[in-house]
This record gives C-alpha cells, sequence and structure tokens, in this order.
C-alpha cells in the first residue's frame, strides 16, 4: 500500500506547522510506500526542501520506498534541481538543467561531523554577494563553524543538512540548517548551569546569547554573532526547536514567537541575508571579533 502525502502550494517557514504534521505522518504510516505529492506547489523555499529531505530520509530509515510528483510549475522544478535535491537523492527530473549554480558548489548536503569545506564555500557565496570587509568574513566564517560545531556536540546525532540559495532579483541569500537531534532545550539542560530552563522558548532565546554553550571551553559564539550580523544587515533569522519558534525580522524590528502545534525533535536555524553591495560591512574592532 502506498500514502499519498499532498503538499501545499507554498513551502516555507510560515507553513512549518503543515510541514511538520506531514513529516510525522509520513514517519508513522504504517504504508510501505511514501508518494510526495508536489503537483499543485508553486513556491519552495531552502527550508522547505530541508523539510521535504528530512521527511524522504527517515521514511528510507525505515525502509519505506519514497518517490514524488513533480511540480507542474517549470521554474519551480528548476529550483528543485538547482537546490540539488534530485541529485541528492539520485531522481530524475523533467526539469531543464542549467549550467549557473547560483549556490557555488553548497547545494542541498548532509555533512557529517564539521566539514570546514562547506564552511568555507558558505563564506566565500557571502563574500562575492556581498561588500565585507576580511574581518567581517573572518566572522561569519567562525560563526558558521560554531553554529555548526554546536549541531556536532549537541545534537546528539552525527549528520545534519545544509541547504543554500541565492536570489539575485531580491538581493538575498536564504541558508537553513537542520538537525534531527534532541533540541536546544534537551541539550542545555543536560549543563547544571542551564537547568532553569523550562520551555522551548527560553532555550532558544539563551541560545543565542553570547557565551551560553554546553561546552567548558570558550563557545556560545555562532548564533549570537549570526544575529549581530544580521541586526546590521537588516536580515532575518528563524529558529524552531521543540515546540518552540522565534522569528527575528531585523528588517521589520519585530521579534515574533509562536507555539508549535507539532513539535519539531530537532533544530532548524534559517536565515535571509540582503547582498546589497551599496552596502560596506566592516567591523568596528577587529580585536573583538563583532560589530
Amino acid at each position: 500500500m502506498a500514502q499519498i502525502l499532498s503538499y501545499p502550494i507554498r513551502q516555507s517557514v510560515a507553513f512549518s506547522n503543515t510541514l511538520f504534521s506531514l513529516y510525522n505522518q509520513a514517519k508513522d504510516s504504517q504504508d510501505s510506500e511514501i508518494i510526495f505529492d508536489l503537483k499543485r506547489s508553486n513556491l519552495l523555499t531552502p527550508f522547505g526542501i530541508i523539510m521535504l529531505t528530512s521527511t524522504v530520509l527517515e521514511c528510507q530509515k525505515q525502509g519505506k520506498k519514497c518517490r514524488y510528483i513533480e511540480p507542474e510549475n517549470q521554474n519551480l522544478r528548476r529550483f528543485i534541481m538547482e537546490c540539488g535535491f534530485n541529485d541528492f537523492f539520485g531522481l530524475k527530473s523533467k526539469a531543464p538543467k542549467r549550467d549557473l549554480i547560483r549556490t557555488g558548489r553548497v547545494q542541498l548536503i548532509q555533512p557529517k561531523g564539521i566539514d570546514y569545506y562547506i564552511i568555507e564555500n558558505l563564506s566565500d557565496i557571502i563574500d562575492f554577494h556581498m561588500n565585507i570587509s576580511p574581518g567581517v568574513k573572518d566572522s561569519i566564517q567562525m560563526s558558521l563553524q560554531e553554529t555548526m560545531t554546536n549541531v556536532v556536540d549537541h545534537s546528539g546525532v552525527i549528520s545534519y543538512l545544509v541547504c543554500a540559495y541565492t536570489y539575485p532579483s531580491k538581493e538575498q541569500i536564504r541558508l537553513c540548517i537542520a538537525d534531527l537531534g534532541r533540541g536546544i532545550l534537551q541539550s542545555l539542560r543536560s549543563s547544571p548551569s542551564y537547568r532553569y530552563l523550562s520551555n522551548d522558548y527560553m532555550a532558544i532565546k539563551e541560545a543565542t546569547e553570547n557565551g551560553v554553550s554546553c561546552r567548558k571551553e570558550r563557545a556560545g559564539l555562532g548564533l549570537n554573532h549570526i544575529k549581530q550580523f544580521l541586526k546590521v544587515n537588516k536580515g532575518q533569522m528563524c529558529i524552531i526547536s521543540g515546540k518552540g519558534k522565534i522569528y527575528w525580522k531585523f528588517d521589520q524590528g519585530k521579534v515574533l514567537m509562536q507555539k508549535m502545534k507539532v513539535p519539531f525533535n530537532g533544530t532548524i536555524v534559517k536565515l535571509i541575508i540582503n547582498t546589497n553591495k551599496d552596502w560596506r560591512y566592516f567591523l568596528s574592532n577587529e580585536q573583538d571579533y563583532l560589530f
């Protein structure tokens, strides 16, 4: 028997509850085959690609056969291919191939451990599309390294997912990093210093403060540095873990909090970086590493 999962028109972080519900339906299904129906979808983001990939991986781990019905929207079929979804799973597509992959060599990928090649490529992509000083580039690279180190050290899983994509017409880079581990709350509460944390919101907010980490050595810089950079950049950052979701919209001066109807067993970090080259970014003090 096969179960057909019909995906929504838009697959972005705004529809995270719907995508988490589909993830759980697929994971809990007793059917031997799962069909991912994307026929009516017309928008995916790196977040949507990450959630779709996580769902397929979970089904494959259980020995379920997976296949998907491509979107009717040709631009979306091209986007899915350019993000590397088809190559990741060895799938064929009717979408036309393009020579230019907007994400350089970092598309949809599943690193194991701290992958310095990916970190370097991500910082190169940001440097290429933005007007940043060498100090800012080093700081971004350090922040990405720390963020991925946190995944490896705290999530309780070996591998995680990364998906990046550039949008020249919007002057944006969108980056999503996700793991299917134990989540931020459980991770922080494993240290006596953070036993006071009682919910996912508190844990997410705490994780973005400077110096917060379960490791004894100097750590806890990644998310705080990224948040500070995005504040100057007027970008956006969204973190989902457990039942908590916090969305920093620095471009609008808003911080939105949402209780997830369906908890996510893991952590997702989604970033939107503005790439307007009219702005020049540099550190106020290279000694301090940050703005």
